[in-house]
């Protein structure tokens, strides 16, 4: 049974003007429901069908939590949740360590402040980078990872994997 899903951020759950969140500009305004604007009018929005996704898998009791490499600005990334009505994710790792690394330390802060142990074969772990894939895959045994543009073509598609 699935309990925790790991999404990485940047082309997988939006798609940005020129970059990644970190390289965007304070303030932070939102054009729509799924759509933001920084200061320079570079333009974030969420891909078709994301919101849902969330919302279903919350609704199932499924945590949710990011593991994102942004070295510029890595707390733009939480912005973004933020303005975007989405600051439910758990204990983000937004940062440039490798992203197993960043698993096993979500799982470990997890565990701390809830008691909750969550082994990999509960863990779905979704990124756009086979690099990443990779690395999660080699890090943390037994986790299933979900390369988009290549086991999925559209972030919504895991609810199969549910």
């Amino acid at each position: 049974m699935i309990k925790l899903v790991i999404f990485d951020a940047d082309d997988t759950l939006w798609a940005i003007d020129r970059g990644f969140a970190s390289l965007l500009k304070p303030p932070l305004k939102r054009t729509g429901l799924d759509s933001l604007e920084d200061a320079e009018g570079k333009k974030l929005r969420l891909f078709e069908g994301v919101r849902e996704l969330l919302n279903s898998l919350r609704e199932k009791g499924i945590l949710l939590s990011i593991a994102s490499s942004n070295q510029y600005n890595p707390n733009m990334v939480e912005e973004c949740l933020k303005t975007l009505d989405l600051d439910f994710f758990v204990y983000p790792q937004v940062n440039y360590r490798d992203k197993g690394e960043n698993v096993k330390t979500l799982l470990s802060i997890i565990y701390e402040n809830h008691g909750e142990k969550i082994n990999y074969d509960e863990i779905i772990f979704v990124d756009d980078s086979e690099a990443h894939i990779f690395n999660v895959k080699n890090l943390c045994p037994g986790i299933k990872v979900l390369h988009l543009g290549s086991d999925i073509s559209d972030v919504t598609e895991i609810k199969n994997y549910i």
